[in-house]
């Protein structure tokens, strides 16, 4: 059993969008497999980490009171593997300032969840490289090992097999500015693969999918040119304020829109000359337009994390 003393850990833990999504059909597991282009951005919740010097029920408290801060929460499960990997005789307490929504294809929950193990991982005295890390996370969520990778990622079977980008390639979406687009409508991941996989003739090949994601890679398709998300197709239908939204947006002229994940956030990217992200008058017109219906968030393409989460650290 390992002793610790107080010790906390206040870090970032970033959202992600998908740039490039494709889903190549279902498994014999029931999951799906998919190949992504996906990235974190500078928009994303705080978390603060303790651990003090005597046992009790591990406590996670939000600002945000629709979140459940009980077992079914992944920061409480993170906990619960993290301690069964490495016992430790500490109590943990959690406190979450929420700003990704849920269910917004985000990945808010699976990037609090990395957060959660790399945290506490630093606070214990790394006992586990960071393979060993996702190795956890994967156990957890098939979105969660990406944030332990720490940038821009291409993510193929269930989301579990990471690939860094290159730097050549991520340093093409360094500094990319997003205009994210956020409802408060909640889209439920496994309706969004049910939805997708009960249509006919919809998947794409594995080749054509690596086919247009190597496009990018190499140079010979824009960002611009490669944005796809096959759930656009399933969610737009069920969902017809993101259409509408989608629709306004495009009447702005602000760039082309995506949906991120299963939805239900949508961003805009913004030109190469947006470097300061969207104007005040373009982002007054949406306001305007969406009243309270939509929140909108100048945010940024973050394709480098040297230390994934990390802001500070100190002792009690």
């Amino acid at each position: 059993m390992f002793l610790v003393r107080m010790k906390a850990i206040q870090l970032f833990s970033p959202a992600k969008v998908n740039l490039y999504l494709r889903v190549l059909g279902r498994r014999p597991d029931g999951f799906h497999d998919l190949l992504s282009l996906v990235c974190p951005l500078d928009f994303g919740d705080r978390m603060g980490l303790e651990l003090h010097g005597h046992e009790g029920h591990d406590v996670l408290k939000c600002d945000e009171p629709n979140l459940p801060t009980d077992g079914t929460n992944l920061i409480i499960q993170a906990i619960d593997l993290f301690r069964l990997r490495h016992p430790f005789t500490a109590q943990v307490r959690v406190q979450l300032d929420k700003k990704i929504p849920m269910g917004a294809g985000l990945g808010g929950g699976s990037s609090n969840a990395a957060a959660t193990l790399w945290g506490l991982n630093e606070l214990v005295g790394k006992p586990f490289q960071i393979e060993q890390l996702m190795e956890m996370a994967a156990e957890l969520g098939s979105d969660c090992p990406l944030f332990l990778q720490g940038g821009a990622a291409i993510m193929r079977g269930r989301g579990e097999r990471i690939e860094p980008l290159d730097r050549k390639t991520a340093a093409l979406l360094e500094g990319r500015k997003l205009l994210l687009v956020m409802s408060g409508i909640h889209i439920s991941t496994p309706w969004a693969y049910g939805a997708l996989s009960a249509r006919d003739g919809l998947a794409v090949s594995s080749k054509e999918a690596e086919l247009g994601l190597a496009a990018f890679c190499a140079g010979r398709k824009t960002l611009e040119q490669v944005l796809h998300n096959d759930f656009e197709q399933v969610a737009y239908e069920k969902y017809v304020a993101l259409p509408a939204a989608r629709a306004e947006l495009a009447a702005s002229g602000i760039g082309p829109v995506l949906l991120s994940g299963s939805g239900s956030a949508m961003f805009a990217l913004l030109s190469d000359s947006g470097k300061e992200g969207a104007s005040n008058s373009t982002i007054r017109g949406l306001r305007q337009a969406f009243r309270e219906e939509f929140g909108l968030v100048n945010t940024t393409l973050t394709p480098f994390f040297p230390a994934p989460f990390k802001l500070r650290e100190g002792v009690n």
